[in-house]
């Protein structure tokens, strides 16, 4: 899955340091897009020595989390147009891409790291407030976290809980297409996390307003971080409780169908939960 790098090392201490110019990574977003490098026929996140001003403005530059020994930042793109003008550095060499498309950006540890400080891009750039008494937040200087200097609030990022659900009808896997979204591959039942809810209430809930099912013998499968929507995902396994007449809520899903295990289509990448969930039923090894 996207988020295991090994041999490579994510390491997400809060230990911010000067960047090293020629090592250590820039992550520069606007909106949904992030810049890039091309380097000998592919792409690549560009380092600091790579844009002609990054030496003037490294100083604004939040340290995120390292891979290995190499550390990653975040530059906010207001500060970059403003001083230097907007998309500073797109030359010939520079492209923004969109975020989306790091599904698929090689090597994965870059991905991974790419779609992490996406992650936090987004916090920061939504919370520059206290929601407690409408001060100005400051970074607190000993953990992640943005400190309300009046009210002394702290705000840490935030993590959606959501569940990926693999409903199982003996050899058959009920697969599911997303309405109204780019996303057009085949998925699994999903849904975010209610106040209030245990994960298990959440898959109860999530199948029955999605297809109209009851579930039984709910048993966990895996997690994983993603970062395209802010969110931590929990794959969980379950059998169809009695009728698999499907009911389609279609707000939320285009198609809803039961497809035998030998059917059920391959993903050569691999990247997601949902994509290991439907492999590892196919192959019978879902428990």
């Amino acid at each position: 899955m996207l988020h295991n790098i090994k041999p490579h090392e994510y390491h997400c201490d809060f230990l911010p340091r000067p960047p090293v110019q020629k090592k250590d990574h820039l992550l520069l977003f606007e909106g949904e897009h992030i810049l890039t490098k091309r380097k000998h026929d592919r792409l690549t996140l560009p380092i600091f020595c790579d844009l002609l001003y990054a030496k003037h403005w490294s100083k604004e530059a939040r340290y995120l989390f390292s891979v290995d020994d190499t550390a990653y930042y975040d530059v906010p793109v207001s500060q970059l147009s403003q001083e230097y003008g907007k998309k500073e550095g797109e030359r010939e060499s520079m492209q923004y891409i969109p975020v989306s498309s790091l599904r698929t950006f090689e090597p994965a540890y870059l991905a991974f790291a790419a779609i992490t400080g996406y992650h936090l891009h987004f916090w920061y750039t939504h919370n520059h407030f206290c929601g407690a008494c409408g001060r100005e937040f400051t970074h607190a200087k000993n953990e992640r976290a943005l400190l309300c200097p009046h009210c002394g609030y702290l705000k840490y990022p935030d993590i959606s809980l959501a569940v990926i659900v693999g409903v199982s009808d003996g050899d058959k896997l009920l697969l599911t297409r997303y309405a109204n979204r780019p996303y057009k591959r085949l998925a699994l039942i999903a849904g975010f996390v209610e106040i209030g809810e245990a994960l298990e209430d959440t898959v109860l809930r999530e199948v029955m307003e999605e297809v109209g099912l009851n579930v039984k013998n709910i048993h966990y499968y895996d997690s994983q971080p993603w970062g395209f929507s802010n969110s931590l995902l929990a794959g969980f396994f379950a059998e169809v409780d009695g009728s698999t007449n499907i009911t389609l809520d279609n707000r939320e899903l285009a198609e809803a169908i039961w497809v035998k295990r030998e059917e059920i289509p391959d993903d050569a990448n691999l990247i997601s939960l949902t994509s290991k969930m439907m492999a590892a039923f196919k192959l019978n090894k879902n428990r």
